[in-house]
């Protein structure tokens, strides 16, 4: 007779890290958004959510950060000076943000409001090329940049570019990481692009097809950086034997606009996605509704307990390693993989350190 082996999980409010959409609305209709490739219904975090869930978390007593940003653009949300009038006193705030809606005031805010971060979206500072997959002008977020760095105080808010690396801003990035030393930024993450469209694939950088100057110029930022006084985090250009969730690792929860609760934002929403250049369609996983439960009876379900710990102990499956994906069907969908696992992680760029967020 086999062994029999029973895994017994201990419920614990041990969130450390929440992500609050505020909104899946945006003010941009950016090239390679999940928006352009959506059919959704757009809305905010009404205010009865918003307030149950600031209620609820001295139910967490490890909650260090709370995260406004999501698919949507936080600041444009119908609540989104209450929420961080809400959380940024008790916890270290991180706005994401496009940085194209930042005005004066809303800078004076966010700085007399404590927040700890401020994380923009910077994929060039060269005017035609940012045009051209923002199709805004790239000038008002240096503005913004250097306006935030200038009246912080004691490093705080600290100051975040994000750049997404294809093809056609490979060549800027060196410079961007100049830039931003100059204009005050603290740190650079840089990550791969997951298309959305299959007429961005030729933007990819990475495995299969290794662009050949993706490494030398990522060094090239990396020193930049580190003579300026500039944080890059570099993504992964090729696959490795280690996989890990940050969001899992972190212990994170996501909050959609509606309640819906998420593990991370790939599976917040329903998209298609290009990953190694396989057509993958993603459903979006909720383990449960605030309109319904309380975030802490979420997170301790049995359900959201089994998940994360398939993720953490690396039990799923790996698509990319597998010698029978080119014949698999259960590739082209995430919701379970070949293992059971559900919803599956098994194809997941974020876990192979190729897309990165803060």
């Amino acid at each position: 007779m086999r062994d029999v082996v029973d895994i017994i999980y201990h419920p614990t409010p041990s969130i450390e890290r929440l992500y609050l959409e505020l909104t899946n609305r945006c003010n941009l209709s950016c090239e390679m958004c999940y928006r352009q490739n959506w059919n959704e219904p757009l809305g905010d975090m009404s205010a009865e959510v918003l307030s149950s869930i600031a209620a609820e978390l001295a139910s967490f007593p490890d909650l260090k950060e709370v995260i406004l940003g999501g698919i949507g653009e936080p600041t444009i949300a119908n609540h989104f000076r209450q929420a961080v009038e809400m959380f940024a006193s008790r916890y270290d705030v991180t706005v994401t943000t496009n940085g194209t809606t930042l005005d004066n005031a809303m800078i004076e805010f966010l700085i007399s409001s404590g927040v700890a971060r401020i994380a923009l979206s910077v994929d060039s500072t060269d005017v035609q090329t940012f045009d051209a997959i923002r199709h805004q002008n790239i000038q008002g977020i240096l503005e913004n940049t250097r306006h935030i760095a200038e009246r912080r105080v004691n490093g705080r808010p600290e100051i975040v570019w994000e750049f997404l690396a294809m093809k056609s801003t490979l060549p800027y990035l060196v410079e961007t990481v100049r830039q931003g030393a100059k204009l005050g930024v603290d740190r650079i993450f840089v990550s791969h692009i997951l298309p959305m469209r299959k007429e961005m694939i030729v933007e990819t950088l990475y495995h299969p097809t290794l662009f050949s100057e993706t490494k030398p110029t990522f060094d090239k930022a990396f020193l930049m950086g580190m003579t300026k006084g500039v944080e890059v985090i570099l993504p992964k250009s090729e696959l490795a034997t280690d996989r890990y969730c940050k969001f899992v690792e972190t212990q994170s929860a996501v909050v959609r606009w509606d309640g819906e609760v998420s593990s991370c934002y790939r599976f917040l929403h329903s998209y298609p996605e290009y990953v190694f250049g396989r057509h993958k369609q993603i459903t979006d996983h909720s383990f449960g509704s605030l309109r319904e439960q309380s975030l802490l009876e979420i997170w301790t379900s049995q359900e959201f307990m089994r998940y994360r710990y398939h993720v953490l102990t690396g039990d799923y499956a790996s698509c990319p390693d597998c010698k029978w994906v080119d014949g698999c069907d259960i590739v082209f969908r995430a919701d379970m993989d070949c293992l059971g696992n559900a919803p599956s992680c098994a194809d997941c760029l974020w876990g192979r350190g190729m897309t990165v967020c803060p």
